[in-house]
């Protein structure tokens, strides 16, 4: 059996039970592998590969071709968020996998809600009303760590200088009137602030197409 660390990532090699000749493969916890066949040096070899590879293409998220890459237990703990699909993404980015693109109309990839900076380490829930997550294993609320507040306040300062560049690309920002599973918050729309960019000017699109009726406001010609 092998145990150890690289590049931050817990590690975990071992005979399969009643397989001399197969391996068991560990990571964070994790077992992606039950049966793989090998010894333990080529295992422990395998997965120093993959990881180098992962690194190498950018980061959380960035792995688009590989849809398993974007698992959270691949990733050195502390390092990345987890958005409302389960996908690791650097700290305050966007997953690229294929399941988190959308065809939404405003272009916006599928980037959710920005976290807020005291989002949990291990999802994307806060301190309060926090509970179990779908996606990972059953955990309590743990502070995030200054990189993933790095990263969130980047992004947010990002966003918001954007906005201020340029104010008439300002947003609709309608906020649906009721919380949804799965968003980090309320749905809030992301046409320009006129509709013009509208194919249907009667409803509001959030970031991944979820529409409800827009209704005129008061005032308006």
């Amino acid at each position: 059996m092998i145990r150890t660390t690289y590049k931050g990532r817990s590690i975990k090699v071992l005979a399969a039970r009643g397989k001399p000749y197969h391996r068991k493969m560990v990571i964070n916890g994790y077992t992606i592998h039950h049966g793989w066949q090998g010894d333990d040096a080529q295992g422990l070899n395998w997965f120093k590969q993959i990881i180098d590879q992962m690194d190498a293409a950018g980061g959380p998220g960035i792995s688009a071709g590989r849809l398993h890459y974007t698992a959270p237990h691949w990733w050195e703990p502390g390092t990345f968020d987890v958005n409302p699909n389960g996908c690791a993404t650097l700290p305050g980015g966007f997953c690229l996998c294929s399941r988190c693109i959308i065809g939404d109309p405003c272009g916006d990839k599928a980037r959710f809600a920005p976290l807020p900076l005291d989002a949990c380490q291990h999802c994307h829930q806060q301190d309060d009303g926090h509970d179990d997550d779908v996606h990972l294993h059953w955990h309590r609320y743990t502070a995030p760590t200054e990189q993933q507040r790095a990263g969130r306040q980047a992004y947010i300062d990002q966003h918001l200088a954007a906005q201020d560049d340029d104010p008439d690309e300002a947003t609709c920002g309608e906020i649906y009137p009721e919380k949804l599973s799965g968003h980090l918050t309320r749905p809030r729309c992301l046409y320009f602030a006129d509709h013009r960019d509208a194919s249907n000017p009667a409803f509001h699109y959030d970031a991944r197409g979820f529409r409800w009726l827009r209704k005129a406001r008061k005032g308006a010609a």
